[in-house]
């Protein structure tokens, strides 16, 4: 199914698009974390940053999933 469109301001932008960026970051920021967690001495913060990111970022993505049809 077709994600719909999302209105940012006063513009209408597809919502497939919307979750190609997302998976893009959800893609960099599970990296991101694997190289981190790879470090001898790894940054509780910034590592807090990362997960916090990716949970945001998989949060939209299942918005933008959901069937937002009208139920009658």
């Amino acid at each position: 199914m077709a994600s719909p469109n999302v209105v940012i301001g006063s513009e209408s932008v597809r919502g497939d698009a919307i979750a190609a960026k997302v998976h893009q970051d959800i893609a960099f920021l599970t990296d991101r974390l694997g190289r981190l967690e790879s470090q001898a001495k790894p940054n509780p913060q910034v590592m807090k940053v990362y997960k916090d990111m990716l949970e945001s970022r998989y949060a939209v993505l299942e918005w933008l999933t959901q069937d937002h049809t009208p139920k009658n």
